[in-house]
């Protein structure tokens, strides 16, 4: 049987203590979060007692709950991320969902509001990463060996000589634009070699 990346996510969600954990290492007082595919609330209740004010957007509102007592600076919008309006006060939102095919989309929403920071699992599939959604990207062409992770949500690996893979290499992931899969449409992880189109 072949699930589908939602009914994935579902069977796996919510994250362990440790997930969480990384999330709020990111959350200051200061911050307006935006936790997008909020679930049943369980982070949005932990992320409410450090950050300022927390929205938490969920679609499905079968994972709500249906009663609950919330803390005053946590609002919950049951509503499609893709589609609705992001408040234009957030600072800082978190999407955990591994297997997130919209991630562009989200980024791009974040920008257009001026949200500075996305902490997320979603591009890469594992961990947890705070990106700086006004970081300065290079060209995806400038990268000659090494991991790297687009503005359209695509990453992966260029490959190189194996003489020049050092630790530095390995760890290090380059913030481009333009890459491969921004002209294709295709919104994944990659490794990337001899199938490179010709344009790049």
């Amino acid at each position: 049987m072949v699930l589908s990346a939602q009914a994935w996510e579902q069977m796996w969600s919510p994250y362990d203590e440790v997930t969480y954990a990384q999330v709020l290492t990111w959350v200051r007082p200061y911050h307006v979060v935006l936790d997008i595919g909020a679930g049943d609330l369980r982070l949005a209740r932990r992320l409410a007692q450090q950050a300022k004010r927390v929205y938490a957007l969920e679609m499905n509102d079968t994972l709500l709950p249906a009663v609950a007592t919330l803390p005053d600076n946590l609002q919950v919008i049951c509503a499609d991320a893709r589609s609705y309006p992001f408040p234009s006060d957030v600072t800082l939102a978190v999407l955990l969902m591994r297997h997130c095919l919209h991630v562009a989309v989200y980024l791009e929403k974040l920008r257009a509001i001026g949200c500075r920071y996305l902490v997320t699992n979603a591009r890469w599939g594992f961990g947890v990463e705070c990106i700086d959604l006004f970081a300065v990207r290079k060209p995806f062409t400038a990268v000659n060996m090494g991991w790297y992770a687009c503005r359209c949500g695509a990453t992966g690996f260029v490959p190189g000589p194996p003489e020049k893979l050092t630790p530095g290499v390995e760890t290090a992931v380059h913030e481009v634009h333009h890459c491969p899969d921004c002209d294709s449409g295709i919104l994944s992880h990659h490794w990337y070699g001899d199938g490179m189109p010709a344009n790049w």
